[in-house]
């Protein structure tokens, strides 16, 4: 669950890159603003030299730094020019160069460790227009990179390492609406064309070992909204969440790469992943945790690091998705989950070592679970105190219902399936009362395929097709089961009228 300092660091991480979203009508106004959104944010924002003239402002040595007691942050620019427009706009230069140095320490006792990376961005063109208080930012840039700055302090030499980020034909607008202090809101969207991006790590001379990392990221679209609640309030007390706040954005991109190579005499190992586009749906909320995670034509290769074989898989599409409720409430409130793999091909190494003799199947495998329900929360579980309850046995929510809206796990030719229902009543143990409903295509064939390959003990599967004949009774179909499982007020279990328990 995201944790409260982490919403404050991500906040403020946004303030310190895009500089402050409160403006005002002359540039001299702005860099007031600026400074006063950066204080109710915690930060300080600071120029060595302030040169006004006619229609500009001109900050040179410009800094702005945030720090958590764990971690701190510090953007450096040389020169900032606003300059206003004839149409209310107000035209911000910078530097080509935004210095970032993040320092924390490693161990206690130990000096800080400063890692430095610089953001390189020749031709950003940004401007500000709108209303006071709730003013547009529009940013535009055929190029922006990131590379590698010093690393410093700490104990030893320090590692080095070699980075290079490119983020291509970046177009975005960014707004913050401040008329209401205590509740800001935001809308933000962006089109990327593209990022690559190479680090190359070296370890301290006294060391074993190369570590290389690239990635790419096709076409991108990103789009967010929502209420961040009060600045201020989040500011002094990070540990807690600030009062209605709600949070959402939408990420879709067209394709993703990633290569991971490590070298070592005794333990080097090679990671590659790709796909061919997906999506990211966030919501987060004082009343709900929402997100879905979609991948299309997936792929994925690993070897070495102790595998006898190079690991090799791919997905045809996937999906991961859940809602949470996370604060108290008088009714049942919706939850849900989803997961769903769907065409999974093993690499014919891994196939090899379990079944040499290629006796099993080695059809394309299907996992999905789909559920869906109402819990009752009885703990606001974004307090501080909610965990500390939850370790003296005290239970954040209770079950209400619960509905199988879809289960299919396909392997081997066989296929089971199935849907039900259930509600629950209040208790220290929560017992169905509802009924499920299953079926299984080929599984007898799939069990004459195991005892032929000898992968399963015979007497395994002797039991196995004692208790699908116990249990199931026959389909509409050849070689297919069907069994409906009723769960029974007092705890009773049934399997088409048989006693479980």
């Amino acid at each position: 669950m995201p944790r409260p300092k982490l919403l404050s660091m991500t906040i403020s991480a946004i303030a310190l890159s895009l500089a402050s979203p409160a403006l005002a009508v002359t540039a001299e106004e702005l860099w007031a603003e600026w400074q006063a959104q950066a204080t109710a944010l915690g930060q300080t924002m600071t120029a060595a030299e302030v040169v006004p003239a006619s229609g500009s402002l001109t900050l040179r040595g410009f800094s702005s730094s945030f720090s958590d007691g764990e971690v701190s942050t510090v953007g450096r620019v040389d020169e900032i020019v606003m300059t206003e427009n004839a149409d209310g706009s107000v035209a911000i230069d910078m530097s080509d160069v935004y210095a970032i140095t993040i320092s924390f320490t490693d161990l206690p006792g130990d000096p800080p460790v400063n890692i430095g990376v610089n953001m390189i961005m020749p031709d950003l063109v940004m401007t500000a227009r709108g209303d006071v208080g709730a003013r547009i930012y529009d940013y535009s840039a055929s190029r922006i990179t990131f590379e590698e700055g010093p690393i410093t302090g700490g104990n030893g030499i320090q590692p080095t390492i070699d980075m290079t980020i490119g983020v291509e034909d970046l177009t975005a607008t960014y707004q913050v609406d401040g008329t209401n202090p205590e509740n800001i809101a935001y809308t933000t969207s962006s089109e990327i064309g593209g990022i690559a991006g190479a680090i190359d790590i070296l370890p301290p001379p006294d060391e074993e070992g190369r570590l290389k990392l690239t990635f790419a990221l096709g076409p991108t679209s990103l789009t967010g909204s929502g209420q961040l609640g009060n600045l201020a309030e989040l500011a002094s007390n990070p540990e807690i969440m600030p009062t209605d706040f709600d949070l959402n954005g939408d990420i879709t991109y067209g394709s993703a790469s990633f290569e991971m190579t490590f070298e070592h005499p005794t333990d080097a190992f090679n990671a590659f992943a790709s796909n061919e586009g997906g999506s990211l749906r966030t919501v987060f909320s004082e009343s709900a945790l929402e997100y879905r995670i979609t991948t299309t034509g997936s792929s994925s290769y690993f070897a070495g690091g102790g595998s006898p074989v190079p690991i090799e898989y791919s997905v045809g599409s996937a999906e991961i998705a859940l809602r949470v409720p996370l604060g108290t409430a008088t009714d049942p409130q919706p939850v849900a989950a989803r997961l769903a793999f769907q065409d999974v091909d093993v690499g014919d190494g891994v196939w090899a070592m379990a079944d040499p003799a290629a006796s099993f199947p080695r059809d394309p495998i299907t996992v999905i679970a789909d559920i869906s329900g109402n819990i009752r929360v009885l703990t606001d579980l974004l307090h501080p105190d909610a965990a500390g309850a939850a370790m003296f046995g005290q239970s954040p929510a209770e079950l209400v219902d619960m509905t199988v809206n879809e289960l299919r796990v396909s392997v081997g030719g066989a296929t089971l399936s199935g849907s039900g229902s259930a509600t629950f009543a209040p208790g220290p143990v929560p017992m169905p009362v509802g009924s499920v409903d299953l079926q299984l295509s080929g599984g007898n064939a799939l069990l004459d395929r195991l005892q032929a390959s000898g992968l399963v003990p015979i007497e395994q599967l002797a039991m196995a097709r004692g208790l699908l004949g116990a249990f199931a009774r026959p389909g509409a179909t050849p070689d297919t089961l069907e069994s409906t499982i009723q769960f029974t007020e007092g705890g009773g279990i049934t399997a088409n009228g048989v006693p479980l328990q």
